[in-house]
């Protein structure tokens, strides 16, 4: 069988497996290649998956890929067999991506030591696990799979999520709470058009993960030096004017030049008084703009949204993410529109002059289009207002509900 090209990833992420699911769930194959970050290591679009065709066609980001790849055969339908069910397949996926995934990430790389442990960071994570899973077991009771009555690319995307979680994260008796999602998961898995893709029977995690702190290192005793004369003591002062080593920042933010701009205290001034009365006065009198910038964030797949709580609870859940890098930042952001209409929009001023710095410590930063925001052009000013007042209005839809990262 002749591969339809390459993908690019890590074979044990969850996004790189849909991806191969939906390849073989349509009876092609695809060669998966390691991700190797690029010279611009670091920026989210050498971090993500991607798809290189045999025919060029080149295409980042799994939940595009995966669409695309299910789409390539008709016979399965993976994507829908109708616009309603299209909906629901999207909706689902898109539901795994925020309310599955992004938690497992958040914990996979607080445990690991990719970010610096946070116990409140834990807390966050796991609760949105927790209500994710909930919200999937309740569904699970009456269904067989998430969308219809056929396998889709939804199935492939949440089992993959969830499979993950089963045998990364949660124990047997964590597991145990999720009856219906437990029987899900090994049908899917188990499915014969999807066989080679997961390791079955399942590697179950046999306890809960926990963030375990690495062991100090002792440090060697050094030898006891016998008194020297009191007369040899005197050269030794010599050595006071020799430069001591300079200890690294944790941070390359917190090597930058002091600013003059305290962000602490713009928080708490933008949380206790008038917006526009008060809190931006305040702001353009001490904002320092050479050790600050500021941007604005747009959600890509706005067409895949569907209730406002919902959408609220993916920025909730994108905030929560920035946890690590949440001393260098401070934004808001609001869900526009109303129901199955609607898109995402904010705004976050950074620590120094470029975002990625800040925002990439959130895997799902790559599901946001990130542009500048220059002060002195008066519409942007305007935008700026607007969103920090929660009276902002984008393409005629008016604010619903937002969230603020502080």
């Amino acid at each position: 069988m002749s591969s339809i090209g390459k993908l690019f990833g890590d074979s044990a992420d969850p996004r790189t497996t849909r991806c191969a699911a939906a390849t073989k769930a349509n009876g092609l194959a695809v060669d998966i290649v390691p991700a190797q970050p690029s010279a611009g290591a670091g920026k989210p679009e050498n971090l993500v998956s991607k798809f290189e065709g045999t025919d060029g066609f080149v295409l980042t980001e799994s939940r595009a890929i995966v669409k695309y790849i299910a789409a390539l055969s008709d016979n399965n339908q993976l994507n829908g067999t109708d616009l309603k069910s299209q909906a629901k397949v999207d909706q689902w996926i898109n539901f795994a991506d925020n309310e599955i995934f992004m938690p497992l990430s958040d914990l996979h790389s607080l445990f690991n030591g990719d970010v610096p442990y946070n116990k409140t960071a834990e807390q966050r994570a796991s609760a949105l696990l927790q209500h994710g899973l909930t919200e999937l077991e309740q569904h699970l009771a009456a269904q067989t799979f998430v969308v219809g009555h056929r396998l889709t690319s939804a199935d492939l995307t949440v089992a993959a999520n969830v499979y993950a979680v089963f045998t990364e994260l949660l124990g047997e008796a964590s597991r145990a709470k999720y009856p219906h999602t437990l029987r899900y998961v090994q049908l899917i898995v188990n499915q014969r058009a999807l066989s080679g893709v997961f390791t079955t029977p399942i590697p179950f995690a046999k306890e809960d993960a926990k963030f375990v702190p690495p062991k100090k290192e002792k440090k060697p005793e050094k030898p006891k030096e016998t008194a020297a004369p009191a007369a040899a003591a005197a050269p030794a002062a010599a050595d006071d004017d020799e430069e001591k080593p300079v200890a690294k920042p944790k941070n390359p933010l917190d090597a930058l030049p002091k600013s003059t701009f305290n962000l602490e205290d713009w928080k708490r001034v933008y949380s206790n008084e008038d917006t526009r009365a008060k809190a931006l006065p305040w702001f353009y009198e001490h904002f320092d703009a050479d050790g600050y910038s500021i941007w604005r964030f747009d959600f890509k797949y706005n067409d895949e949204l569907t209730q406002v709580f919902m959408s609220a609870n993916q920025i909730g859940g994108f905030f929560t993410r920035l946890e690590g890098c949440r001393k260098y930042a401070m934004g808001t952001a609001g869900v526009f529109g109303k129901a199955n209409d609607s898109t995402i929009s904010g705004v976050v001023m950074v620590r120094g002059k470029d975002w990625v710095p800040v925002l990439s410590c959130a895997p799902d930063i790559e599901s946001y289009d990130v542009t500048p925001l220059e002060l002195s052009k008066p519409e942007e000013k305007k935008f700026f207002e607007d969103m920090l007042a929660w009276e902002a209005v984008i393409d005629g839809r008016e604010w619903a509900d937002g969230k603020m990262l502080k």
